[in-house]
């Protein structure tokens, strides 16, 4: 089982990695994280495994100083749940945003075979500019 969706504090490493590194280890991260045939739901928008991979290689390469913080993390067999909040800088703006997961995961190897998840984030002490409708 991987310890990525196991446990409160490996999902904090999962998540601390996901943004963090250099933008051509992306696939590195999401072949140790997720199934070949992962799904992302985020905000309502589906993405497949490679538009996933292409948007964590985007993210990396245009953000700085990520510090994301799991704050609640519920695994019940296959299900997962969890609500992170956290800093970061895109393009040099600094950014606040709250994210609520819910995952399903893979029996035999604990990586995810779909996430949907609700993110809104904006500048730091006001209302989310992205993600709140």
């Amino acid at each position: 089982m991987s310890e990525y969706s196991s446990t409160l504090e490996g999902f904090q490493r999962a998540m601390t990695w996901s943004l963090t590194g250099p933008p051509e280890e992306s696939k590195l991260y999401a072949d140790a994280t997720v199934t070949p045939s992962f799904y992302q739901v985020m905000n309502g928008q589906k993405f497949d495994y490679g538009v996933y991979v292409k948007g964590i290689e985007e993210w990396r390469g245009k953000i700085s100083d990520y510090k994301p913080v799991v704050h609640e993390f519920l695994r019940d067999g296959d299900q997962l749940a969890a609500r992170m909040t956290g800093t970061i800088k895109v393009e040099g703006a600094d950014t606040e945003f709250e994210s609520f997961m819910f995952a399903k995961v893979d029996k035999e190897s604990g990586k995810l075979e779909w996430l949907i998840e609700r993110s809104v984030w904006g500048r730091p002490g006001q209302a989310p500019e992205h993600g709140a409708n």
